[in-house]
């Protein structure tokens, strides 16, 4: 209501004349506080670029490395990726697009010489077609077409890093409230196929006109078995990790997201008739990923 309203009472006919009535003026109308501002995103967000990169350490203990290879290493990565989504009021995004390019390179031929031309040579994938979802249970990145097998394969790190892109942000949250997303995926390490349970409690830390800030804490359970009876491998292990993310409020795209993660994770290895043998690897990773003008 622009301003309080104004009630004008007029005089009854008279053959004389009196003077005209004082004006009464209204108590003011209350008016109901406005309510705080809430997420309200486009239900489609652009094709967009972004650059998203990673530097892994990894340090092995508990097992002999094998000659000339030092027990930790090193493994930066780095992919260009282009996607569009669409979006729903709940805040599950599905998306689709590519990897323009993507490099890793690894600290292992700084110290094995053999494994320099393997290790330090960019893995440039031809052109890879991707399709993405997220929701409140699901986190998932496919080729287009599917990979018959994506055990150890050098698109599924590039489609990794293409995940780090999807984040959930429902309609109607306002600045301080929470949410919370537990999902399930399969991915492979060193042959061994292995499941990844994940919990995400998303924190909406400031909501301006410009920018959605959301602070996001990670922690990660991981397990699994592969091999075959000659040599067999069994897996487990436990991590958390915190992000900063900032999107734009007025598209829905990220513009930034910083993060870091730790994972320790035990490494069995069983070939009859000896003894298991056991190692320990603990990784740390650096993630950042950044709007392409």
């Amino acid at each position: 209501m622009a301003g309080p309203l104004m009630l004008l009472a007029c005089a009854p006919a008279s053959p004389t004349p009196s003077p005209a009535p004082s004006p009464v003026v209204a108590a003011p109308t209350a008016v109901a506080p406005v309510a705080s501002n809430r997420v309200l995103l486009p239900r489609t967000q652009p094709r967009t670029n972004w650059t998203v990169s990673a530097v892994t350490r990894l340090k092995v203990s508990g097992a002999a490395m094998p000659a000339g290879v030092s027990d930790e290493q090193r493994i930066d990565t780095r992919a260009l990726v282009s996607m569009s989504f669409d979006r729903t009021a709940n805040g599950a995004l599905r998306g689709s697009g590519q990897v323009d390019s993507f490099t890793v390179r690894s600290s292992i031929a700084e110290s094995a010489k053999q494994l320099a031309a393997a290790a330090a040579a960019p893995v440039r994938p031809s052109l890879l077609q991707i399709d993405a979802l997220i929701d409140s249970t699901n986190l998932r990145i496919v080729t287009r077409p599917p990979l018959a097998n994506e055990c150890d394969r050098p698109e599924v790190s590039a489609m990794q890093l293409a995940r780090e892109l999807l984040v959930r942000i429902p309609d109607g949250v306002a600045e301080g409230d929470q949410w919370r997303d537990s999902t399930v995926t399969l991915v492979c390490r060193n042959g061994v196929p292995l499941t990844v349970y994940t919990t995400t409690r998303s924190t909406l830390a400031k909501l301006s006109r410009e920018t959605l800030v959301l602070n996001r804490e990670i922690s990660t359970t991981l397990e699994g078995k592969g091999g075959t009876a000659f040599r067999a491998f069994e897996l487990v292990g436990t991590g958390t990790g915190s992000q900063r993310v900032e999107i734009a409020a007025a598209t829905g795209i990220l513009e930034t997201l910083q993060g870091t993660s730790t994972l320790t994770m035990q490494v069995v290895e069983r070939i009859p008739p000896g003894a298991p043998r056991s190692q320990q690897v603990l990784q740390r990773v650096e993630i950042r990923a950044e709007r392409q003008r």
